[in-house]
């Protein structure tokens, strides 16, 4: 029970134990009586006040009892709604999980078979590259200058000149099949390369064999006769043209190796293979004489 409580109760039966001023000047027994009946009821009025406002009390715990009953209900329905969708989000994620780990072994098998399938391809790249660098059956011709055979065609001034170039009687002359310049717009100082396609093999061989022997001159100009490649292949060579002049001024260049396409060299006596333009220009580095 609260002070407020305790100090009314103390003062209602404080003042019903007070003698009144009739008592103290000695009143009659039956008022006397009277008097305590009175002091009585004034508590029992006070009891039923204070029990009232016990009720009253009582009353406003029970309501807030109620709402704290109702909040906490809503609270374990809320509880209960978020255990549901974590057991859900749960299973969602399981099965996520599962998924990405077959994808993940489904990918695995991919990448193997994708290796394979990029070996395979690379396989038969090389050998496609190979097959159509030794089944073309035409020569390139450089250092003939842009106009050269004047009025006549082409295939007539090279069927006229070869025999001369490389010194061969006229039962030795070769049989061209076609002779034209590579499609590449002409530029200025710069002549293009001559395409030679020979009817025989015989006589390709023999060209490219008599015109590796003989420094060839028309015009003032040095003609040079090489394999025609692939385009695949000459993109290659072309990408060692760098390393291709530094050994070349060391005297060190001994051409290129066909199928893989390597650059080759020959240092101390022995011949050294380079597959890329980098390996090479690294090596010449090493071998560079120190100041």
């Amino acid at each position: 029970m609260s002070t407020s409580h305790a100090s009314k109760e103390c003062d209602i039966f404080t003042r019903a134990r007070k003698p009144t001023a009739q008592n103290k000047k000695g009143a009659s027994p039956e008022q006397a009586d009277a008097s305590s009946m009175a002091g009585i009821a004034d508590v029992l009025r006070e009891l039923k006040s204070l029990r009232s406002e016990f009720g009253l009390k009582l009353d406003g715990i029970n309501n807030r009892l109620g709402e704290v009953t109702s909040a906490i209900t809503a609270l374990e329905g809320k509880v209960a709604e978020v255990k549901q969708d974590v057991s859900e989000h749960t299973q969602r994620i399981g099965e996520a999980e599962n998924r990405v780990m077959a994808a993940e072994e489904e990918l695995e098998g991919v990448r193997v078979e994708l290796a394979s399938t990029v070996k395979r391809l690379t396989h038969l790249e090389m050998k496609t590259d190979d097959l159509e660098n030794r089944s073309k059956g035409k020569k390139r011709m450089f250092g003939l200058k842009e106009g050269a055979e004047g009025t006549r065609p082409l295939l007539d001034f090279i069927r006229e000149m070869l025999p001369r170039w490389l010194g061969l009687s006229a039962d030795q002359t070769p049989v061209l099949e076609r002779v034209h310049r590579t499609l590449a717009p002409a530029k200025p100082n710069q002549h293009r390369a001559v395409l030679i396609r020979f009817w025989k093999f015989q006589d390709r061989e023999t060209v490219y064999r008599l015109s590796s022997q003989k420094n060839i001159l028309h015009d003032g100009a040095k003609i040079t006769l090489v394999q025609d490649f692939s385009a695949e292949t000459m993109r290659k060579r072309r990408e060692f043209n760098t390393a291709r002049k530094l050994f070349g001024e060391m005297g060190k260049f001994r051409g290129f190796q066909l199928n893989p396409c390597k650059m080759r060299v020959v240092h101390d006596g022995k011949v050294v293979l380079f597959s890329s333009p980098r390996e090479a220009e690294e090596f010449h580095r090493k071998i560079q004489p120190k100041d």
